[in-house]
């Protein structure tokens, strides 16, 4: 039975795609079968990364109709890889009908040890169904604000979706262990206290440049420089896979997930938090009010991005909210109504404003406050 992976972010640019590739090839080299999926429906790049420069993508298979078996690229350093597409605009967006064709042809894959998927970045449909749908998710994540703040939208937006499973966090591009200790450790305790959702340390990927250079000579740092830090930070990371207990997690067949993925496709996702519904009032006079910022408390967001590099503060931006009421109210059901308003408040739009307005406010640089702490290397 199948292990599927998914390997997800909340924003871009912080390695997500460089960590599948390595970490495939390292569960490829322990004896695993191994396949990787570039989800990206529109900007793929694991081909690009690689250095190849297949025929055939999946907009083959969606658009054309063409049998899955000839996009795939067989044996690139021991694992099998399933190109995504880039540059074509209708697979960024693409309709039922051919998502079901697409699901259908990925199902009639042969089994494998592994499937890693590499997601697009964000909160998509796409890539909430895939994280849904799968057995285990590896949400990555830097020291940025704008990292942390995405990552924790997206664990709030699985909540939503019913989403029960544990998520591993891999900290990446981080100067070293301490500071990645301390952002694994605030962002746990932000997502524990405000979100029903489990989440465990993957590991730890450091700032490498082998990284950067493996980059320009399209290659897997894996194999270039296989004694690196960030080589290091991925064998500890598949260790990790390997060592867990299967009560952990659910193992079940290439066509049950595709089922999965097929049904979550084609139903709608609840992308926000419902709104209290309150009883229409007579608009005569309006009264503007300047509530306290809804949502997360300030020491969530310190909780959050405490160890990170930030740009320079920035003015917190004022809510303003107007509220109708008749003339005659009362002060007592005028801050009742008041209150209830700013009770109902709970978009996860307005909550993110929130968090990003504190935190370009009060968080530190990274690694500062950090004395006398001893390193703690996740496993």
């Amino acid at each position: 039975m199948a292990r599927i992976i998914t390997v997800t972010s909340g924003k871009g640019g912080v390695g997500k795609t460089n960590i599948s590739v390595n970490l495939a090839l390292y569960l490829a080299e322990e004896g695993y079968r191994t396949c990787l999926f570039d989800a990206d429906m529109g900007l793929a790049n694991v081909d690009i990364l690689l250095g190849l420069y297949p025929e055939l993508g999946l907009e083959d298979v969606m658009l054309d109709k063409r049998p899955l078996k000839d996009i795939i690229i067989k044996n690139y350093m021991g694992i099998d890889i399933i190109p995504g597409s880039s540059g074509i605009e209708r697979m960024a967006d693409p309709r039922p009908e051919e998502l079901d064709f697409l699901v259908k042809a990925l199902s009639e894959l042969e089994e494998y040890d592994f499937l890693l998927i590499d997601t697009s970045a964000g909160i998509s449909k796409n890539v909430v169904s895939f994280c849904l749908a799968s057995s285990e998710i590896i949400l990555v994540v830097t020291p940025e604000p704008t990292s942390l703040t995405d990552g924790y939208s997206l664990l709030k937006i699985l909540a939503l979706n019913g989403f029960k499973n544990s998520v591993m966090v891999a900290v990446n591009q981080c100067r070293n262990i301490e500071v990645s200790s301390l952002v694994y450790s605030k962002f746990k305790a932000a997502v524990e206290k405000y979100l029903p959702v489990k989440i465990f340390p993957a590991g730890t990927i450091l700032s490498d440049d082998h990284v950067s250079e493996a980059v320009k000579k399209q290659k897997p740092f894996i194999a270039l420089f296989p004694n690196s830090n960030a080589a290091k930070g991925i064998k500890n990371i598949g260790r990790h896979l390997l060592k867990k207990d299967k009560s952990e997690f659910s193992e079940y067949g290439i066509n049950a997930f595709w089922s999965r993925c097929l049904k979550l496709f084609g139903e709608p996702l609840q992308l926000a938090a419902p709104r209290q519904v309150r009883e229409k009032k007579e608009p005569e006079k309006v009264v503007a009010v300047k509530p306290d910022v809804p949502g997360p408390e300030p020491e969530k967001v310190e909780a959050v991005v405490q160890a990170a590099e930030v740009p320079a503060p920035q003015p917190e931006i004022p809510v303003t909210v107007k509220e109708e009421v008749k003339t005659e109210s009362r002060p007592q059901d005028l801050n009742l109504m008041l209150e209830r308003l700013v009770q109902g408040i709970s978009d996860i739009s307005t909550e993110l404003s929130a968090i990003r307005g504190i935190l370009e406010k009060n968080c530190t640089r990274d690694g500062e406050g950090v004395k006398g702490g001893k390193s703690v290397i996740y496993r």
